[in-house]
């Protein structure tokens, strides 16, 4: 099973394949390349029976079994049998520990820990000659890491990884440049605002050929000195990220949007309102077009293009009515009544400040119905 792609099994197959098992392996392999899990799992169950005295071929079914059960979201059942192929083979090679590794990242992280960490000790123990399989292994630890929420282990493994990549190797570049970005992130994430802006640096200086990760960095700095009240740091930022933004891929995604809204808000919170204008109008077109889009922030960007919209030099009320209005409509939709209860009687004062007794009675109408279910 050395150098098994885990979604690949034709050359595993082949392997194990022979004029008594080629016409049923051939038709299991069909159903597992066109996703019919569950067929694919009771037929195996029937090969195992049918061919018992074939160990590679059991293991091979197996493998097939496991990620037919991860893939139809039955994690436990994929674990146990990851568990199995992990316990029963001595000695394993490090090749079958990664890839049991990588498989268990379908379906138990704790597993998945204990079995790279097992490769991961095996490879430094025989001095492992290839560098790649090394960082990969520590990389995979690092993902793990962070998915199970231990960031500072997350961290570790990846600046571990790190290690083994090489400056002067033209094959390495996007490697060294994505993992010291990843690291910055994470390191933004423990609120470790030093280290993060160390690594977000050093991932903009290694971004030449790869300007949306240029961008990533830019924006990610940006709202990690906004965070921490510091907006004139953030605004450099913001500007070098959407001049880049215009000519890249990115243009029209979630990062361009997020860019706009930082950009607004940091003249929003200079109550330079005319100035917040046109970049909450582009947020918002562009976070309406996108498939996904969070309910509560789209929300909380209208309130704040609608007061925009209210105080600016010359007062758009109508327009500003509408927004406050499209602000609402996105808010109900979320599980935050607290910040409804509190949009709703912005908008009650709004309305009964322009005397739109009308609307003044719809949205407190709303608000009561509101307040007294809860």
């Amino acid at each position: 099973m050395e150098n098994m792609d885990i979604f690949n099994f034709n050359e595993q197959v082949e392997k194990v394949s022979d004029e008594a098992n080629k016409h049923d392996l051939a038709m299991l392999l069909e159903e597992f390349k066109r996703g019919h899990y569950p067929n694919v799992l009771s037929k195996s169950a029937q090969f195992r029976d049918k061919y018992n005295d074939n160990k590679e071929l059991i293991k091979v079914l197996l493998l097939m079994e496991a990620i037919s059960h991860a893939e139809i979201e039955e994690y436990k059942a994929s674990a146990e049998i990851i568990q199995q192929l992990y316990g029963e083979t001595d000695p394993i090679k490090t090749s079958e520990l990664v890839m049991l590794g990588e498989l268990a990242f379908m379906c138990d992280y704790k597993l998945a820990r204990r079995i790279m960490s097992t490769a991961v000790k095996q490879m430094e123990a025989v001095n492992e000659s290839d560098r790649i399989k090394l960082a990969r292994g520590y990389l995979v630890l690092g993902e793990i890491e962070e998915k199970l929420e231990k960031l500072v282990r997350a961290i570790k493994y990846y600046k571990q990884g790190l290690t083994y990549f090489q400056n002067d190797d033209k094959r390495d570049k996007y490697m060294i440049l994505y993992l010291h970005f990843k690291i910055g992130m994470l390191y933004t994430e423990k609120n470790a605002k030093a280290e993060a802006v160390e690594y977000l640096e050093k991932a903009i200086d290694l971004a030449g050929d790869y300007p949306e990760m240029k961008i990533n960095s830019y924006v990610s700095l940006a709202k990690l000195y906004g965070s921490n009240n510091d907006n004139e740091k953030a605004f450099p930022y913001l500007e070098q990220a959407l001049k880049l933004l215009n000519d890249s891929t990115l243009t029209n995604t979630l990062i361009h949007a997020e860019t706009l809204t930082e950009m607004a808000f940091y003249y929003f919170d200079q109550s330079k309102l005319d100035s917040a204008i046109p970049y909450y109008k582009k947020a918002i077109t562009i976070y309406n077009q996108l498939k996904v889009t969070s309910r509560r922030k789209l929300g909380m960007i209208y309130m704040q293009y609608a007061y925009c919209l209210e105080h600016k030099e010359k007062a758009d009320k109508h327009l500003a009515g509408k927004n406050y209005e499209n602000a609402i409509e996105q808010l109900e939709k979320t599980n935050d009544p607290e910040l409804l209860e509190n949009a709703l009687a912005d908008v009650i004062s709004f309305f009964d400040a322009g005397n739109n007794t009308k609307k003044k009675r719809q949205y407190e109408n709303k608000f009561v119905k509101m307040t007294t279910a809860n």
